[in-house]
């Protein structure tokens, strides 16, 4: 009898339904993690700029926006570490036009924290970038031209667009790591900005 009771205890309870929530969660169209809003991954590597950068821009505007440090020694270069890379600016040491504007803008990484693991940072419209290997930018980039540094650092000149710039990718002679993507109006890179 004590059973019945139960049963029929539990039988005229009201029963509330229990509420199902519900959550849409969209994926982004890439899945590559941003690292910062100015050197945002999905803004690309191109002949203009990189991330959020453009050349062109004034100095001063382009360092304010990126969060970037000038470097003490040497004002007209300016950096700020991301997730995974360094993203570095650069003006003239001795600009000719009044605000000095970004001649150049780079992403680069130690070649030692690239090995075994992804491209990092913006990628060129060809997903090639920081990490990516030679092999594969050549493939996505017949035409490149190779250009010799000093020493073993080696240039991939990849995109040009006339009155704009350049995007090079560096690496080691001996290495096939790309370590860093460039978008300059230089004719290419500088072995060194602040010596």
């Amino acid at each position: 009898m004590a059973v019945t009771a139960a049963l029929l205890a539990g039988c005229s309870a009201p029963v509330s339904p229990t509420p199902t929530v519900t959550q849409t969660v969209t994926a982004p169209a890439d899945p590559t993690p941003s690292a910062s809003p100015s050197a945002s991954p999905t803004a690309g590597a191109g002949p203009s700029g990189i991330g959020d950068v453009e050349l062109g821009t004034p100095y001063d505007e382009a360092v304010a926006t990126a969060g970037a440090t000038p470097a003490e020694v040497c004002p007209w270069l300016a950096t700020v570490e991301a997730d995974g890379y360094t993203l570095t600016l650069q003006s003239p040491e001795l600009p000719e036009q009044d605000p000095a504007v970004v001649d150049l803008v780079q992403v680069s990484a130690s070649p030692a924290d690239l090995e075994g693991g992804p491209a990092v940072g913006p990628l060129t419209a060809e997903g090639i970038g920081v990490g990516s290997r030679v092999d594969e930018a050549l493939a996505a980039y017949p035409d490149a031209t190779e250009i010799e540094s000093v020493g073993d650092r080696r240039y991939l000149a990849i995109e040009s667009e006339a009155g704009v710039g350049s995007v090079f990718l560096t690496y080691t002679a001996g290495s096939d790591i790309i370590w860093a993507v460039t978008a300059t109006t230089l004719e290419k890179p500088p072995y060194e900005s602040c010596a």
